[in-house]
């Protein structure tokens, strides 16, 4: 099963930037996620098409089963 972390960040011109990282460690916890991306915000590491990450949206973790059917 692969599975990605989708971190949600909400921008300065009021639309949201989402950043996907494959295969997270299995242990990451929710506090761990959000204060990475604080961290981001606080350094204005994030910048789309000229508007800073402002706030955490939301984090997840995606799960896909792939099944070959050939």
């Amino acid at each position: 099963m692969k599975s990605t972390l989708k971190m949600i960040l909400n921008l300065e011109n009021a639309k949201t930037y989402t950043m996907d990282l494959a295969n997270p460690r299995t242990d990451l916890t929710k506090e761990e996620t959000v204060a990475f991306m604080n961290d981001l915000i606080a350094n204005k590491a994030i910048v789309v098409g000229g508007a800073l990450a402002v706030s955490v949206k939301k984090a997840y973790i995606q799960s896909v089963d792939e099944q070959s059917i050939a």
